[in-house]
């Protein structure tokens, strides 16, 4: 079981993974015709700076994501460098259980918000309804409370387990 647990893992990470390339890449493209079509030719795609800007979004979000999945978010470790180990595991837990709280409250807010846009149809652009392009957001932010939450209990109850890299 644990081995198939492994290879599931591997497999979403390598999908959150090529999401984001596939959508940095798509991003670049685009950005690169906009100009060129714009400077070169007086023209451009009317849709692509709101579809620019919605990719940006998905970006941030979904590399926030992968930063979570790594624990390479963003903190500030000044003082649990000089904790001896049961009180760095201990600050681990509460930091990991803090941020699945504040996690815990972007999605359920993010989700209002996409529910309220859903009720009230607008368009982003190209026919396509501004809540799909801002459903990334509590998709995202409930991802991260259950990684954090994971965390708190690993660090809590599994110190020892080493993070899953690649099924070998």
């Amino acid at each position: 079981m644990s081995r198939y647990l492994e290879r599931v893992l591997w497999g979403l990470h390598r999908l959150e993974d090529g999401i984001l390339v596939v959508l940095l890449a798509t991003m670049i493209v685009l950005a690169f015709m906009q100009i060129v079509l714009r400077n070169g030719f007086d023209t451009g795609f009317t849709w692509a700076d709101s579809l620019l800007r919605v990719m940006v979004l998905w970006i941030a979000l979904i590399g926030a994501m992968v930063a979570s999945r790594q624990r390479q978010h963003i903190n500030i470790d000044v003082i649990s460098r000089f904790l001896p180990a049961t009180a760095r595991r201990i600050s681990q837990v509460v930091t990991s259980l803090f941020a699945a709280g504040i996690c815990l409250i972007l999605a359920k807010y993010t989700f209002s918000f996409v529910q309220m846009e859903y009720e009230s149809p607008s368009m982003a652009f190209a026919h396509v309804p501004t809540w799909v392009c801002e459903s990334i957001m509590p998709i995202c932010f409930t991802i991260m409370t259950l990684r954090y939450v994971l965390y708190a209990v690993q660090d809590a109850f599994f110190p020892s387990l080493v993070k899953l890299e690649s099924p070998a």
